[in-house]
């Protein structure tokens, strides 16, 4: 019965899995900003710097300020002013040189950075520094395109008279549009940011949809029918007057009112005695990458944790946790802000005592855990712990072995005798917690087999009855491979049905014990054997004592039934323990009311 649990134990009870945690950003910052990547914003003091993955300082912790990135680029500030920008890789341009400053759109769009100085506006490449430009006045790019103002010619540049142009991002120059036969550039009185492909441009008075894709003008028309010159929705003057707005801008025409956002992409139609029109805009932001990471709350503390893939995998350690991206958490631990990674694909594997079953011979039983976990992880910041007291890891086997697959921690351990042990292998649970790096991961529960190897056996090598008294020889003998300790041994002689029984200890492994006073035919008695701290062994041996000295009438009228041979080897049974008896419950007194 043994061996074959032992098989099924190999291939059941082997190892537990936990999914692996780590630090990318280290707890040691006042703020961090995930700009996605392997790249992070972070302020240490009163400056702010720029940090890869692996924690290198790619952008010098020295500015007052980053702003947020688009394009990948983020401008600089020190002192209120912007004194260049940087990619998240950490090349950095300075503008210096130039006195740029910004305009209200402070940022990068398609590559480029509108800004302007005493000479006009510009757009500052984010590739290389370079500028374009000068305007007189540059708005941010939108889907690749940006309008600018321009003289509408050279004895303008004075007079403040311009119209429009339309730059490409691709390019650098101004963009091609197919205007007609009947305009050019220069009737141009207004044109709106591209949105979803599109913009709103004013020829002579004149409102037009022009499609950048498909290069097409098409007028507008209060009743959507372009072709209807009556319905044509025309400008009070020209140039077109703007008006800014709380959230942007708007336009007021002969037939109502055009909304625009904060680039200038169109936002809404209002035509007089016509239902508004919502025009939604393509997001400027992209979501946030999905993450399977998720907080976790406890009841009775205030620190959180974390799991992946609705399992626990960090258990409450961490202040707060401000936001998840992707397979990463930003996290406050102790007041200051960190990044922790969870890889679900990846995990650490605990195997104990090689997947094989672990028998107690005495009351403690050594054997050995392992954690093998993925080659990038450094040994040298793992530690291992028994979560529970009846397991000892005993600090001093500590191994360690790194190759190209594997990282491999090992310990040897001392495990307790469980109470509740038998003789035969049976299912038990153990726990170990893995810190790693300053992390405390979730306890690892690791099923295994369990059960008390009895090295003893007990035979009755002969009995005899003399009168009224029953005489047994009794041998114990150790069969199990001694490991050159003595150990403890109690051995006890009772037996049943009220005989009375003592023993004598002859030898080291011989006893002789005597009992009278039976009044069965069948004198039953037990060997207990319970070596220090271990469960006790119990042997039942059987002796017919029919037509004995000290048997009473009761005894003759079994009518001389065969009765069972005497037991030479006894087959031990662990030996419960003796439950209290509980005593019997009193009966409640019921008050009876009787009616009047």
């Amino acid at each position: 019965m043994r061996k074959i649990l032992f098989i099924i134990s190999l291939f059941t009870f082997t190892a537990a899995s936990a999914q692996v945690a780590k630090w990318v950003i280290h707890p040691s910052y006042e703020h961090i900003r995930m700009l996605g990547d392997g790249y992070y914003i972070v302020s240490q003091g009163d400056k702010y710097g720029i940090l890869d993955a692996t924690e290198k300082e790619i952008v010098p912790l020295q500015y007052d300020s980053i702003s947020p990135f688009n394009s990948h680029m983020g401008l600089l500030f020190n002192e209120g002013k912007c004194i260049g920008y940087t990619s998240d890789k950490g090349e950095i341009h300075e503008f210096t040189a130039h006195q740029y400053k910004l305009g209200s759109m402070s940022r990068f769009s398609d590559g480029y950075l509108a800004v302007h100085n005493s000479t006009g506006y510009w757009y500052v490449r984010a590739e290389d520094g370079s500028a374009i430009g000068p305007y007189a006045y540059a708005s941010p790019f939108c889907e690749g395109y940006a309008w600018v103002r321009v003289p509408k010619s050279l004895k303008h540049v004075l007079d403040g008279g311009y119209t429009y142009d339309v730059i490409d991002a691709k390019t650098g120059q101004s963009a091609e549009l197919n205007l007609g036969e009947e305009y050019d550039k220069e009737d141009i009185d207004f044109i709106s940011a591209s949105s979803n492909g599109t913009c709103i441009i004013v020829l002579k008075k004149r409102f037009f949809i022009y499609d950048y894709r498909k290069g097409t003008l098409t007028p507008m028309s209060t009743d959507n029918n372009p072709e209807n010159k009556k319905t044509r929705v025309t400008a009070n003057e020209r140039p077109v007057k703007v008006n800014t707005e709380e959230k942007g801008y708007s336009i007021t025409c002969k037939q109502g009112v055009m909304t625009f956002d904060h680039l200038m992409r169109l936002t809404g139609i209002g035509y007089t005695g016509q239902p508004s029109r919502r025009i939604d805009v393509p997001r400027e932001k992209q979501p946030d990458p999905k993450s399977t990471i998720k907080a976790i709350v406890y009841n009775g503390t205030q620190l959180l944790g974390l799991q992946c893939e609705g399992k626990e995998v960090l258990p409450a350690q961490f202040d707060d946790v401000t936001k998840v991206w992707g397979n990463e958490a930003l996290v406050k631990q102790k007041g200051k802000f960190g990044v922790v990674s969870i890889d679900p694909n990846v995990s650490c594997r605990f195997v104990l005592n090689e997947g094989l079953d672990i028998g107690f011979e005495h009351k403690t039983a050594k054997s050995n855990i392992k954690v093998i976990c993925p080659p990038n992880m450094t040994l040298s910041l793992m530690t291992l712990t028994s979560a529970e007291d009846n397991c000892r890891i005993n600090i001093d086997t500590r191994r360690e072995n790194v190759n190209v697959e594997t990282a491999v921690l090992s310990y040897e351990t001392t495990f307790n005798i469980p109470e509740d042990i038998g003789l035969e292998p049976t299912p038990s649970t153990i726990k170990f917690s893995l810190n790693y790096d300053g992390l405390k991961f979730t306890p690892a529960i690791i099923p295994y087999n369990k059960w008390y190897i009895n090295n003893y056996e007990a035979k009755m090598l002969s009995h005899q009855i003399v009168g009224s008294v029953l005489t047994a020889e009794i041998v114990i003998r150790n069969t199990g491979q001694r490991d050159g300790m003595n150990y403890f041994r109690d051995v006890n002689i009772e037996a049943e049905d009220s005989v009375v029984c003592s023993f004598s200890k002859m030898t080291e492994e011989s006893y002789t014990a005597r009992m009278f006073g039976w009044t069965h035919p069948t004198v039953r008695f037990n060997v207990d054997i319970t070596e220090d701290g271990c469960p006790t062994i119990s042997y039942p041996f059987e002796v017919s004592v029919r037509g004995g000295s000290s048997s009473t009438k009761e005894n003759e009228k079994e009518n001389g039934e065969d009765k069972k041979p005497s037991v030479v080897n006894a087959t031990g049974k662990v030996k419960k323990k003796a439950k209290s008896k509980s005593q019997p419950k009193k009966e409640e007194k019921k008050l009876l009311f009787v009616p009047k």
